[in-house]
């Protein structure tokens, strides 16, 4: 049995099966979605998508992370937030009971997912 239930959301909108029902997300896909929203409302992902070269991507780093580490459901110190390509910005972390997570919070083609 799941601990954690969630709807799906995916660019701002529930994301419907192909009978037109929401669908869900448990468990680790929760806590990586609540984490992505929790960026997005911060605004922390704008900024990393923003700069360009101004020095504020080392500072926003380090403010996701410090955001990210204050979710109980993730141990402390397994948090990074990686560039592997221009505009593309990912957050690595290890949940306590559900292993790692992953998740893109920001590309400036195409938004959070």
């Amino acid at each position: 049995m799941s601990q954690f239930i969630d709807l799906h959301i995916q660019s701002g909108d529930v994301v419907l099966d192909a009978g037109l029902t929401p669908t869900y997300l448990t468990d680790r896909e929760v806590i990586a979605q609540d984490i992505v929203h929790a960026i997005l409302d911060t605004g922390l992902a704008h900024l990393l998508v923003s700069d360009r070269g101004t020095g504020i991507t080392a500072d926003t780093q380090i403010k996701i992370k410090l955001l990210v580490e204050d979710d109980v459901r993730i141990m402390p110190g397994t948090v990074r937030v990686e560039q592997p390509s221009q505009g593309q910005w990912w957050v690595y972390a290890d949940t306590i009971d559900f292993g790692p997570i992953s998740s893109q919070i920001a590309s400036t083609a195409s938004g959070a997912s």
